[in-house]
């Protein structure tokens, strides 16, 4: 477990000079178009997700990043109530022409920006003979096979709250074709501020995260994230790294019984499990992976209980 979550400084610094030189020829492509959305000026692309928050769990094989649009002359209603204003300079704003708009004439369409940085995307790896993008939920998906990195782009409009608050809309990847919105450095600072003080905080996180993905369950890694963070903020941390290891995987189990983990940074409810099947299932097996962590305190032979944590957590 331990080398499966350690990240090599090498294939870090290797995988960073990629994601900067490819990101470079997005804004420069963007730039290059005209009648077609803008990048926002002080701040174009904003990298998040789990690598950024130190909660990534195995090599660094993919980046998060929100190519930010300029939104003058924009607003984010949502129930006819304004949440915001959007941020930009630039007039007239080719984001909000007619055909970046919703059939229904109600807004920007998550669907038509998606397709438009795919577009981009496209155009950028055909240069360098690189793989055709993907459509993949929320985000446009480039590979660049000589690194083997993924990188999901993720269109943004960025927006500011008549309490100064910024926030930025991205599409929900759903068939309503519908917007969420975010806010990644508030969640990167709420999680340091959980954080602080509590010693393997993020291994947990990791833990939970490569059960995630070891058990198959259909659930982001990013609502296991959120549900922990909500933990830690409101319970104790103990000094037992199995004790809150324990207690961490028992509240996820608790959580996915309930349906609702809620993005605590969204203006608008976002349950970010609403609609997935089977988590009664994928709660009983947590509840068996602590059953049996406890069954083995009482073994004195250590080489075994390694042996055997080994194959829980990773589910062989």
């Amino acid at each position: 477990m331990t080398l499966t979550i350690k990240l090599s400084q090498s294939d870090i610094s290797s995988a960073v000079a990629s994601r900067e030189w490819f990101l470079e020829r997005i804004k420069n492509e963007i730039a290059r178009r005209t009648d077609e959305p803008v990048l926002y000026g002080p701040e174009p692309f904003v990298r998040f997700g789990s690598y950024f928050k130190r909660t990534k769990v195995a090599a660094v094989d993919e980046f998060d990043i929100l190519v930010v649009l300029d939104c003058n002359n924009g607003r984010f209603v949502s129930g006819g109530v304004e949440i915001g204003k959007g941020l930009g300079s630039v007039s007239p704003n080719p984001r909000y022409y007619d055909k970046y708009m919703k059939s229904d004439g109600s807004g920007v369409s998550p669907a038509k920006m998606l397709n438009w940085l795919k577009g981009v995307v496209q155009t950028v790896v055909s240069g360098f003979g690189g793989e055709a993008p993907e459509r993949n939920g929320q985000a446009v998906t480039a590979i660049i096979k000589s690194k083997d990195l993924k990188i999901d782009l993720v269109p943004a409009g960025i927006f500011q709250s008549s309490n100064g608050r910024i926030f930025y809309d991205i599409p929900k990847g759903d068939a309503n074709n519908s917007w969420i919105l975010t806010a990644p450095r508030e969640d990167i600072d709420l999680l340091n501020s959980v954080a602080k003080n509590k010693e393997y905080f993020r291994d947990v996180i990791r833990l939970c995260k490569y059960i995630r993905t070891a058990y198959n369950f259909k659930v982001s890694s990013f609502a296991i994230e959120t549900a922990i963070v909500q933990y830690g903020k409101s319970n104790n941390w103990f000094s037992s790294l199995a004790l809150n290891v324990y207690e961490t995987l028992s509240h996820l189990a608790s959580v996915f019984r309930s349906g609702v983990i809620n993005d605590p940074l969204d203006f608008i409810d976002n349950n970010l499990i609403e609609g997935i099947e089977s988590l009664d299932w994928y709660a009983d097996r947590i509840d068996k992976i602590v059953t049996d962590l406890k069954a083995l305190e009482k073994e004195p032979d250590q080489k075994k209980v390694r042996q055997k944590v080994d194959r829980i957590f990773k589910n062989i």
